[in-house]
């Protein structure tokens, strides 16, 4: 109903039926902790310094085949990976878990940077393998995951040649967005909007981490509105910074057939649009714990 409503222009209405829909997920899902989340994210600045970044990790592989786009959910990464994912030597694999489960298996060690020889080749050759079970032939295989902004110590220190897409939108839109979205239970922060703005700055604060430590040639930002603005000039950007030859084919992107697995399915198969921009303003009067984030884009 709250869709309906929000197709239908009545805002009022709309966004009471997200409401009601959050207030009931929050009775059956468990808390977001934030203690824990910032904890988490503590670990991860103070242990990846830039010497321990940048530094030539023994068992590493030097493949570029894997190709990462992370962020915040509903920030443009589905419409990437499809622009992405029409170039004939591209592949987009979707939502992986490997580097979620990886990082289970070597908890400690990823998180304050221990990267032992053989973990870094086990790991790799691992992924590689997953890869090869999406595609083959494929010089660039796609992983979307939008989490994967957690585990950039240690991909980079697995992969340090694979190149990584940041997309990134207005964090009104994006927060608002994912209040929308029927997210499962691992998105623990998403049915309150303290929680969500809470989450949102320590998503930031760690990427704004990653950005200044790893290495300008493997991290592209790619910001939302840029993209929708200048279709063209942001594909070819990409598809240069992944080292591929530009293909006109990227920019028919919605005609490309294939499988999209998440709640973008419907808009990625549709032309450039614009009207996700600013879409928060139609709900200004109910959201004010989220307009703190309207100088933080």
């Amino acid at each position: 109903m709250g869709k309906f409503c929000d197709d239908t222009k009545d805002y009022a209405a709309a966004f009471a039926y997200y409401r009601q829909a959050n207030e009931l997920k929050k009775q059956i899902n468990r808390a977001y902790d934030r203690q824990t989340q910032v904890a988490r994210v503590n670990i991860l600045i103070d242990s990846h310094a830039p010497e321990v970044v940048r530094q030539a990790w023994a068992g590493s592989s030097d493949s570029q085949q894997p190709l990462f786009i992370l962020g915040m959910p509903r920030s443009g990464t589905s419409l990437l990976e499809q622009i992405l994912a029409s170039h004939p030597q591209t592949f987009g694999a979707g939502e992986l878990k490997f580097w979620g489960d990886a990082v289970k298996r070597f908890a400690q060690e990823s998180h304050t940077a221990q990267y032992g020889e053989a973990m870094l080749r086990e790991t790799a050759a691992a992924c590689l393998a997953n890869l090869d079970k999406h595609s083959a032939d494929a010089l660039r295989v796609v992983d979307k995951m939008p989490r994967n902004f957690h585990y950039l110590g240690f991909i980079h220190a697995c992969f340090p040649q694979a190149r990584i897409l940041h997309a990134t939108r207005n964090p009104i839109d994006t927060c608002l967005s994912i209040y929308f979205q029927d997210f499962k239970q691992s998105h623990d922060y998403a049915n309150d909007l303290d929680d969500l703005v809470h989450y949102y700055r320590e998503y930031r604060r760690l990427m704004d981490h990653w950005r200044s430590v790893l290495p300008a040639d493997v991290l592209l930002e790619v910001p939302y509105e840029s993209v929708i603005a200048d279709q063209e000039g942001w594909s070819r950007r990409v598809i240069d910074f992944i080292g591929l030859d530009w293909d006109e084919s990227c920019l028919n992107f919605h005609q490309t057939q294939r499988r999209v697995g998440t709640s973008s399915n419907w808009q990625v198969r549709q032309p450039i649009y614009q009207t996700s921009k600013e879409r928060w303003r139609h709900y200004a009067e109910w959201i004010e714990p989220l307009l703190v984030l309207q100088d933080e884009s």
